[in-house]
């Protein structure tokens, strides 16, 4: 079956952020879970109380609980994130067992990352069908800042925007167009034809 080409996942960039900081200090892999809108947004990268080796992430099923009874939308906790430390980025066996023991009743978005800044993302569907699609394209995204409204208050507060007048008296004669009379008029100096007073200016 072929997949659409444009099927992609976008992940906010502080949660991203997070994710690579969480990676550098990790001294092998570690796991954190975030929330997924269901135009396929990650977002809101959280970690929960695990142990973690050199070559192994595993998910304590009483701290997943714990974590996903205080959290304010467990429904939107969709995204499995871990670390495979300085290896590359690959779905081991041990990813698959964390994957399906996540299973749910809509869809679960996992990304790998590792130290090198590699990342690897899938999808997987549970209902109505069992599906899962490999390769996904991740897009760091940019936070909206909705500034809109708080740089149209500034802008209307410090900036006065006045019509283009010419200052009086600095008008060139059309046969006078030289460099100099110019340069004269964009500083507001005294127009003249004398070349030794232009000295005075350069």
């Amino acid at each position: 079956m072929k997949i659409n080409q444009s099927l992609r996942v976008a992940i906010d960039a502080e949660a991203m952020e997070r994710i690579w900081q969480w990676t550098a200090l990790a001294t092998g892999e570690f796991s954190c879970l975030a929330q997924v809108t269901p135009e396929l947004r990650v977002h809101g990268a959280e970690l929960f109380d695990q142990v973690n080796t050199a070559a192994s992430t595993e998910l304590d099923q009483a701290a997943l609980a714990k974590f996903l009874c205080r959290h304010d939308k467990p429904e939107a906790v969709r995204a499995w994130i871990h670390s495979h430390g300085d290896l590359g980025v690959f779905w081991s066996e041990q990813d698959e067992a964390c994957i399906a023991g996540l299973a749910n009743e809509s869809f679960l978005v996992s990304i790998v990352v590792n130290k090198r800044h590699q990342a690897k993302c899938r999808l997987d569907v549970f209902a109505p069908v069992r599906l899962t699609v490999d390769e996904v394209e991740l897009e760091v995204r940019a936070p909206s800042l909705d500034l809109r409204t708080e740089c149209e208050r500034l802008f209307k507060q410090h900036v006065r925007e006045a019509p283009l007048r010419p200052r009086l008296g600095t008008l060139l004669p059309a046969n006078q167009p030289t460099p100099q009379r110019l340069m004269n008029v964009y500083h507001g100096w005294p127009a003249t034809d004398d070349e030794e007073d232009f000295g005075h200016w350069r």
